[in-house]
């Protein structure tokens, strides 16, 4: 467990020796806000405290107080954890979209906060306390948008990430990249996966991995079921000890793949294709998941659905991605037989 208030502090006072007291106290505010909508929203991350009345008496004191931290509301909130190793992408991204949609901060307010948040996570990354920064990879200073596209890749984009996966690469990582471009699956939960995950006759995959010990069951597809069939025939079953025999990919060492070894692998088969040079350094898992809801929803499905499939608990998440709404609605005068 990862507490969220003990590291805060942890960076206040590093932060404090470079900027100034008001800086300092402005960057421990704004990611006061931040754990507050977790635990109004009910995230995962959140550990509620043994007093059962903590979170109405947190909710009463800031409506109170025009829905802002008062000295008392701000001890109910002391009483709640966060573990910040359960914080994932998607509800960093859905706290600024709050923020936005909901609150109605102006762009210039939600630039400094997301400029906290990002500091603060690449504090948590430089001392090796969270994988990676891919947590906060979405989260760029005015691009925090509705009406514009989470980074992906166009189909034809990921078709040739894939190719070049499958010309330069081993069925290993193959079947790994085919699973979340063609399944939606966090990093976290392909490395998770076990030998008997995913075989001939499995057509509904159970998440077990997924965000706060939640479970959903995927379809999955043929080709994933031969990807990983071939990668079957080549894995070094008898190398594997411990645990990590029944983990699924295993990495150089014969355990189980890392979050971070996966990242790399990533980057590696980017500079071997023909992608643009921008579309190669925004690469990662993060970006293949928006690569595959990007392409179900511009194909027509419906946003409740997509949330199943995503894991999201929150509708407002996956609304992301409607920033497509402007082709579909333009393609629907195909069918008006008023607009010609």
């Amino acid at each position: 467990m990862l507490d969220f208030d003990l590291q805060v502090e942890r960076f206040i006072t590093v932060l404090g020796l470079n900027m100034s007291v008001n800086t300092a106290k402005a960057y421990r505010s704004d990611l006061r806000l931040l754990k507050l909508h977790f635990v109004l929203a009910g995230y995962d991350c959140v550990l509620p405290p043994e007093d059962q009345s903590a979170f109405h008496e947190l909710e009463t004191s800031i409506a109170r107080n025009g829905y802002r931290l008062s000295k008392t509301s701000r001890k109910h909130l002391d009483s709640f954890t966060v573990d910040l190793k359960r914080v994932t992408a998607d509800d960093l991204v859905g706290y600024f979209l709050f923020l936005k949609d909901t609150l109605g901060y102006a762009q210039s307010t939600l630039n400094r906060k997301i400029v906290a948040v990002r500091r603060f996570f690449t504090y948590l990354a430089k001392h090796k306390l969270i994988p990676d920064l891919g947590i906060i990879g979405d989260l760029e200073t005015k691009t925090v948008r509705r009406d514009e596209a989470p980074k992906h890749l166009s189909s034809e984009e990921a078709f040739e990430f894939l190719d070049a996966v499958k010309r330069h690469g081993c069925p290993r990582d193959y079947a790994m990249f085919l699973i979340m471009v063609s399944m939606g699956l966090r990093v976290s939960e392909v490395t998770s996966m076990n030998i008997d995950s995913i075989g001939p006759n499995v057509d509904f995959y159970q998440v077990v991995g997924a965000k706060g010990g939640k479970t959903r069951h995927l379809p999955v597809p043929d080709a994933v079921k031969e990807a990983v069939a071939d990668y079957m025939k080549i894995r070094p079953h008898d190398q594997a000890k411990g645990q990590h025999r029944l983990a699924l990919f295993l990495g150089n060492k014969y355990t189980r793949i890392t979050s971070r070894a996966v990242q790399q692998k990533i980057k590696e088969y980017a500079e071997l294709t023909d992608l643009p040079e921008s579309k190669k350094i925004m690469l990662s898992p993060h970006k293949l998941r928006h690569t595959f809801a990007t392409a179900l929803y511009v194909n027509g499905e419906d946003l409740r659905t997509l949330m199943r499939l995503l894991g999201h608990e929150n509708i407002s998440t996956t609304t992301i991605y409607t920033h497509v709404d402007k082709d579909k609605l333009m393609a629907s005068l195909e069918k008006n037989p008023f607009a010609g």
